[in-house]
């Protein structure tokens, strides 16, 4: 009698481990406080539980009495033991073929479908736009839902319709501004640590230190952008 009980309830926990196991895999970020602890730990734990759990079974299968039936005994550890082996193995299998999990925790958080709050956000990394945002012309890029400048500080952002016409667009916009900063390189306003912050649908240009900040706050990938004298200076040699 206690070796069933105590099947049932290791089968329990190992059933409980397994599923954390599987979904851990699954969906790394899903449990947020388990996110830093390896996937493997989690299954060896369930592996051993299983294990204790198939030993519980045989020995309440091994002590029953003469007058018991086989199919009473250990029921419940064997339904969870059979339940927490699918789970262990679904969990290896996805920890194996995809190390990253299937899904991943977005950690874009802009609020792009608002200008006003992109605006804002903005604000609090890089400071007040003391002379106001003003709306750019898109250039003829597709897709492109608007473009905001601010000259004090300078800081500029733009927001596309979909993660397709990101991709499409983000290239031209990027080497748009290279150009421009190649053009005022004499100017002093346009030296310094410049950065593009780079979302699914959005991009924001401004100093360094001010786009690392808004990286804490909204995500994205920062990516240094410099002025296009490089090419600026083939094109004087070959002249």
């Amino acid at each position: 009698m206690l070796c069933r009980r105590l099947a049932v309830v290791s089968g329990l926990l190992a059933v409980v481990v397994s599923a954390t196991s599987a979904v851990h895999e699954i969906a790394p970020y899903a449990i947020s406080f388990m996110t830093a602890v390896p996937g493997r730990y989690i299954a060896l734990t369930a592996a051993v539980l299983i294990s204790i759990t198939l030993i519980l079974v045989i020995a309440a299968r091994v002590t029953m009495p003469r007058y018991a039936t086989h199919g009473g005994v250990g029921a419940g550890g064997i339904i969870a033991l059979v339940c927490a082996i699918v789970c262990l193995v679904i969990g290896v299998a996805v920890g194996v073929l995809f190390p990253e999990g299937l899904i991943q925790q977005s950690n874009d958080k802009a609020p792009v479908e608002d200008t006003a709050q992109m605006e804002q956000g903005i604000e609090q990394a890089a400071g007040a736009c003391k002379e106001g945002w003003q709306g750019l012309d898109t250039g003829g890029l597709p897709g492109i839902t608007t473009v905001q400048m601010c000259t004090d500080p300078r800081v500029a952002f733009v927001s596309f319709e979909s993660e397709s016409s990101a991709a499409i667009s983000r290239a031209p916009i990027e080497s748009k501004i290279s150009e421009l900063l190649s053009q005022y390189a004499d100017n002093e306003q346009t030296k310094g640590d410049w950065r593009l912050l780079n979302g699914k649908r959005w991009m924001v240009f401004g100093e360094g230190s001010k786009m690392t900040a808004l990286q804490q706050q909204w995500g994205g990938e920062l990516e240094t952008i410099t002025a296009a004298t490089d090419t600026a200076a083939a094109n004087s040699g070959n002249a």
